[in-house]
């Protein structure tokens, strides 16, 4: 079974992957950096995954519920870069009808030549927007006004890793092609996994868009690296930072007594940056909990803590690093202020 990441996120299934997509591309005007292509047909790993019934019961009961649904409609993009950028694609995804008041950067995972067979946009792209990642339907269900921004490159998301002015460009170039003009919306930004090493470097050589960040979310990174030395702090900008095999637990959290789980997740989660407790006691209301608890009645009462409870093996450390991603998106947006 192959996986888009190493170790790091089980693949439910694997179909055979067509061709990429082919049509005529309007040519790329002189200068440009990127060329608008039809929008091709997304290839994904595995979709239609549960959503968060409500963000804000994160910071107040312990028991996440998933039964979320996104009626807002969404439609993307496709482009390719010109000339000789390390960066080969990026996909876009917006609200449809609507003009975004603000563009959420996502820095994926990282793509291997392995796991794409001439469809790193048609899946690295695909599985982000419409598959497991189900970005569309994330922002769909925040009701917010966003549009999302996918730059992929095979190794690295490219120069949007550091390059001030190509990304600045490509932004403008983007809202030229999609509305005839451009401006300067609020930024945000989100890395998955090891992106957060991408991310980072983003915060680090682009202080100008660095500035317009209003929101930035980092799922999971804490697999690869624990928050010291990477902070993802920055003046203005709401951070939130989703932990799962290393989540604190009320139990485990030396010196406290905690009156309540409210009061733990509260104050867990009332700091900038903002670390959001994902232990896998949480997640026992999601439909594929019984993909790792077979047999076990996931509604059982089970002490928070208890290590037979809690993720103790790579089996739920990478279920939990899997499934992150998936709804916690639809969190961070209605949880970012001005939107």
């Amino acid at each position: 079974m192959s996986r888009d990441h190493p170790d790091l996120e089980y693949v439910a299934f694997e179909r055979d992957d067509p061709a990429p997509a082919k049509g005529p591309a309007a040519p790329a005007k002189g200068g440009a950096l990127l060329r608008r292509l039809p929008t091709p047909v997304w290839q994904t790993r595995q979709k239609d995954l549960p959503l968060l019934s409500s963000p804000p019961e994160l910071s107040k009961t312990w028991s996440m519920r998933f039964t979320g649904r996104a009626s807002r409609e969404m439609e993307s993009f496709a482009f390719a870069t010109t000339g000789h950028a390390t960066l080969k694609y990026v996909a876009v995804v917006v609200p449809k009808g609507v003009r975004p008041s603000a563009w959420l950067i996502y820095f994926r995972h990282t793509a291997q030549a392995k796991d794409f067979s001439g469809n790193l946009l048609e899946l690295g792209a695909g599985d982000y927007i419409e598959g497991r990642m189900q970005v569309a339907k994330q922002i769909a269900i925040s009701e917010k006004n966003v549009g999302a921004i996918l730059p992929i490159a095979m190794g690295s998301c490219g120069e949007f890793a550091g390059n001030q002015a190509f990304v600045t460009k490509c932004l403008e170039e983007i809202e030229l092609s999609l509305y005839g003009t451009h401006f300067k919306p609020m930024l945000l930004a989100a890395s998955n996994s090891d992106g957060l090493f991408q991310l980072d470097k983003f915060l680090q050589n682009c202080p100008t868009l660095r500035t317009r960040l209003k929101g930035i979310y980092d799922f999971d990174g804490t697999h690869h690296v624990k928050s010291g030395g990477i902070s993802l702090v920055v003046p203005g900008a709401r951070t939130f930072r989703y932990e799962g095999r290393l989540s604190p637990t009320p139990e485990t959290v030396p010196g406290r007594d905690w009156p309540s789980d409210e009061i733990f997740l509260t104050r867990r989660m009332s700091a900038n940056p903002a670390m959001v407790p994902l232990a896998l006691s949480r997640w026992r209301q999601h439909s594929a909990f019984g993909s790792i608890r077979p047999g076990e009645n996931p509604l059982s009462t089970h002490k928070k803590g208890d290590p037979l409870n809690e993720a103790h093996t790579m089996v739920d450390f990478n279920w939990l690093h899997h499934h992150i991603p998936t709804c916690m998106l639809h969190h961070g947006l209605v949880s970012t202020p001005g939107l």
